[in-house]
């Protein structure tokens, strides 16, 4: 199961670039119908996916400038124009510096935000599919089990749920990085270690969260493959990993940095018990996403929040079925290796003894998570099951009692020379433990004993400001496809029956083929939603099209033309999906914002929120929050308020001494009286 070069010949094997090609057309097919209107239609929904948009734009603008000549144009870039006047609003979300570089093309060419999303959108799918292609194919020497790879990772499943995050869509760099990694272990190439390295620094850039989730599994397939090849002594390696290392900390730790200083102004981590309620459950890997297709209406074993992470029938079998052919293999290759004809009898007892704890340790974790443990009583005797850590600390002593006494054992684990299989089924089975967080549940009941991300929470900085662990789902879905290509693999060597080479490779296409087109078929999610919108509180509806057909409202355009310190709040104020399209027509004005919506808020946001965002309730502490924010002008959109509020609204800051400047239909912009004239001014009548 390591890297042969023998079998089909290579003309016969599906190359890098038509996969890429299936890939694309399937990434169009199954998002569908995001492809007739990828100028003007945002996929899933019109709430996170505009606020990364605002983010890439932010972005793309500062990289065109730099580019056009303006050496100070990144001066201040984290301190994005939300949230007026606090500092680093955009270190409240991910930075997406290498999703803007990615834009950056189609955006400097056409200015279409929108455009320049989709299609970012779309080659998330399409680069995770080349990813894992290259990745497996270079572990199986399969082209085609590299393919079906590719497939099962592009389009896992999880996926649809994450449609609106492009941060967590962004895993494309992950199978980038470990085929650099398996590269350059292979053939000792420095251009492959780079290449690894910068594959790191893209996911790094692309993901707070896998620059934290990923790493650890980088480093450990590192050790995995020294370990493996013996390689601990080989100092020219040590230091061309340890210089690998210095470029990526080097390239990672400017980007961080601001959200170290963000702490400094009080950003609280997040509470265990919000870490908790956004981790998976046992049940969520039976819970499938209901805009699944084929399984969204079937498995909805415990739906939750952030957690359909039902993975699909086919990735499932094929990774059981490459595991399978691994561990047979394997012990077919070290009976020879672990022969121990003279081991003496009390060896083989506790060898058996050893097997027979272990077994009942796994089985009795398995029932814990799935029913959180059991009680059983036999006459006098008692057997009480319930503590996931005890069972995993007998299982482990078991274990090791095994690996200690049984010399097979030992060469059983050690596995085929040049094999990963192993690394990607330990690495699966601890990215699921992970996912289910902090706190262990089972249909929402807890599993005694505290999960292996507690202890990442307590005590590795970084991770207890992340919110959700059940993104560790996506490297479940990396490490499912790797395996369901060693899968895919071991069905084609079991096809090798049959006579004469242009039979075998009609038999191997014709069996993956199947398998590929079984999994699209469950995995889809065709046709998506698009532009989805949301009722907002005594407010007209949300415009489905983000951007209207003409550009920006033109009432941005008289904005243009205030100084650049102007600071702007726009009336209705607080309700996240206006907030959010204030935010992106920003791009055309470039002024600083008293709105703004984030992954976090700071304290400022939360008082002007409670102060404005019903100003005609209490209009006089309203006049006093909005006099204190520091705002120089106003807008009001008038035809989004019901029942003639709109007017009303403009009508409160005229009373207060606002002036108006400009107006554009039922747009109004207005020059706020200057501070200390605001602070004193009574109101010349209650609203």
């Amino acid at each position: 199961m390591g890297t042969p070069r023998t079998g089909l010949a290579a003309a016969d094997r599906p190359s890098a670039w038509l996969a890429t090609i299936f890939y694309t057309a399937a990434a169009l097919a199954l998002t569908w119908p995001l492809a007739a209107g990828l100028t003007r239609d945002i996929p899933w929904d019109l709430g996170d996916s505009v606020l990364n948009g605002w983010i890439l734009q932010w972005g793309a603008d500062r990289w065109l400038r730099f580019l056009g000549g303006d050496l100070g144009a990144f001066r201040g870039y984290f301190d994005a124009n939300i949230f007026y006047p606090e500092p680093l609003t955009l270190a409240y979300s991910e930075h997406l510096t290498a999703q803007v570089l990615q834009i950056l093309p189609v955006y400097a060419l056409t200015g279409n935000i929108v455009l320049a999303y989709n299609l970012l959108f779309l080659s998330t799918a399409v680069l995770s599919g080349l990813g894992a292609f290259l990745l497996v194919r270079e572990l199986t020497g399969s082209a085609r089990a590299g393919f079906v790879a590719g497939l099962l990772y592009a389009f896992a499943p999880y996926r649809i749920g994450q449609f609106s995050h492009m941060q967590v869509m962004s895993s494309q760099w992950m199978p980038f990085a470990l085929y650099g990694f398996r590269r350059y272990f292979e053939a000792r190439r420095p251009l492959a270690l780079a290449g690894a390295a910068l594959a790191l620094v893209a996911q790094n850039w692309s993901c707070g969260y896998f620059l934290l989730y990923f790493a650890p599994f980088a480093a450990a397939y590192v050790l995995y493959e020294i370990a493996g090849r013996g390689l601990w002594k080989d100092v020219r390696l040590w230091a061309s990993l340890g210089a690998a290392a210095a470029f990526v900390l080097a390239a990672t730790v400017p980007f961080l940095l601001p959200y170290l200083e963000l702490r400094a102004h009080g950003f609280e981590p997040r509470p265990l018990g919000e870490v908790a309620r956004f981790s998976a459950d046992v049940y969520s890997y039976l819970t499938a996403h209901e805009a699944q297709s084929f399984w969204g209406g079937v498995m909805r074993a415990f739906p939750k929040p952030e957690g359909e992470l039902f993975p699909s029938l086919i990735p499932v079998l094929l990774a059981l079925a490459g595991v399978a052919a691994h561990a047979r293999i394997t012990w077919a290759v070290t009976r020879a290796r672990g022969a121990d004809p003279d081991m003496p009898a009390w060896r083989r007892a506790l060898i058996g003894a050893a097997l027979v704890v272990l077994a009942w340790e796994l089985a009795s974790l398995a029932v814990i998570l799935a029913r959180t443990g059991f009680d059983w009583r036999l006459g006098p005797l008692e057997i009480r099951v319930h503590s996931a850590a005890r069972a995993l600390r007998a299982g482990a002593v078991a274990a090791a009692l095994l690996v200690a006494c049984s010399r097979r054992v030992r060469a059983f684990l050690r596995g085929v020379p040049a094999s990963a299989v192993a690394f990607y089924a330990a690495a699966l089975v601890a990215a699921v433990w992970l996912s289910l967080g902090p706190i262990i549940m089972s249909k929402g009941l807890r599993v005694s004993g505290d999960g292996l991300y507690w202890w990442l929470y307590r005590y590795v900085p970084g991770f207890d400001g992340l919110r959700v662990p059940a993104r560790m789902g996506m490297l479940v879905a990396l490490f499912l496809a790797v395996l369901g290509g060693y899968g895919a693999r071991a069905v084609e060597r079991a096809l090798h029956g049959a006579p004469g080479p242009r039979r075998r490779l009609n038999r191997a296409t014709a069996a993956l083929g199947a398998l590929s087109v079984l999994f699209l078929i469950e995995a889809s999610p065709a046709p998506i939603t698009l532009n989805g919108t949301w009722p907002v509180f005594d407010l007209e509806p949300v415009p489905v099209r983000l951007v209207p057909e003409g550009g920006p409202p033109p009432i941005y355009r008289a904005v243009r033309e205030l100084p650049p310190r102007a600071a702007i709040a726009e009336f209705p104020f607080g309700d996240e999906q206006y907030e959010l399209r204030y935010m992106l027509f920003s791009a055309a004005h470039g002024r600083p914002l008293l709105n703004g919506y984030s992954g976090g808020f700071p304290r400022s946001y939360a008082v002007n929120q409670a102060g404005l965002r019903r100003p005609l309730d209490h209009p006089d502490t309203a006049w006093r929050v909005l006099a204190a924010s520091g705002a120089t002008h106003a807008i009001v959109h008038e035809g989004v308020f019901t029942a003639g509020d709109g007017a009303r609204v403009s009508a409160w800051l005229v009373s207060h001494g606002a002036r108006e400047v400009a107006a554009f239909g039922e747009d109004r912009l207005f020059e706020l009286p200057p501070p200390a004239v605001a602070r004193f001014c009574a109101p010349l009548h209650g609203m």
